[in-house]
This record gives C-alpha cells, structure tokens and sequence, in this order.
C-alpha cells in the first residue's frame, strides 16, 4: 500500500511540475514564444476613457470621463455631466462632432467638463488608433494667430 502510494505521489508531482509553453517554429527553424494576439479596438465597438487633454493628464473628477461612438451616435460623461450628439467618422481618420447637448447638473470642479466639451468642438478632427489608445487631433488657434493641428485628446481602452 505503501509502494503504491509514493508512486501516486509521484506522479501527481510530476504532472503538476509540468507545463507547457506555446511556441513557434519560425523561418529558420528556431523557436520562439507565442504571443496571443492582441484584441483590435475600433472607435465604435469601445468604451473610451478620457487620459489627457491638450497634452495634459486629465485631473480627477466625480466620474471617470468617457466617450462611446455608436452608430452615427456619440454619448458620454465630461466627468460629472453627460452628453450627446452625432459624429462621422470616416477610414482615413477623419472625424467630425455634432455636439446636441448635456446634463446641467452643477458640479464642484468644472474645469475638466469645460476643457472636454471644448476640444470636442474643435474644428477640423482627425482620429488614429494605437493599440489601446485613441488620439484625436485638431486644429488649435496659436497665440501667433496661426492654426496648427496639434492633439487634443486621449483615450484609453479598458477590457
């Protein structure tokens, strides 16, 4: 009985010990690790939560501001008021916002919200995406009175 339970024992340790790495072959026959694909965010199938505006970390706010693009409707929280709208967006980055309206509820700090709405309103949007982060670009009146396009936000994509 003895014998036959060290040989259970020994088996059990031998096959929890025992993993297994995904590889690969590659083109010249050395093995490499498998990296599972990464998942492809497309600007209306996500959830996107506002990181920076105008170059700059977003602050803290009483809610998590977001944008969510579906269909040819855009919705979302400034941080403590909703809004909503339409957009367009086409496969070239072109990006354009008909802003419809918000909540108007009174918030203690309403220099996010304030700072949100008018980087959406900017004129002449374009988008790209990298990896899980969306970046709109805009054209910003410059103190020298000339119009550069420059970033205006930043998204983050959460699973």
């Amino acid at each position: 009985m003895k014998k036959l339970s060290l040989i259970f024992l020994a088996v059990a340790l031998c096959a929890c010990g025992c993993h297994t790495n995904k590889t690969a072959i590659d083109e010249k026959g050395k093995e490499s690790a498998v990296t599972p694909p990464q998942r492809e965010y497309t600007l209306t199938q996500t959830k996107w939560y506002l990181t920076n505006i105008n170059g700059m970390p977003v602050k803290d706010s009483p809610e998590r501001p977001y944008i969510i693009f579906d269909g040819d409707r855009v919705n979302g929280s400034l941080g403590c008021n909703t809004f909503f709208g339409t957009f367009f967006a086409n496969k070239k980055g072109k990006l354009d916002f008909e802003y419809t309206g918000a909540t108007k509820r009174l918030c203690s700090d309403m220099e996010v919200e304030n700072m949100f709405l008018s980087a959406l309103k900017t004129d002449k949007k374009s988008y790209v995406i990298v990896n899980n982060t969306l970046i709109i670009r805009g054209e910003k009146m410059m103190e020298d009175g000339v119009k550069k396009e420059m970033e205006i936000l930043r998204f983050k994509a959460e699973d």
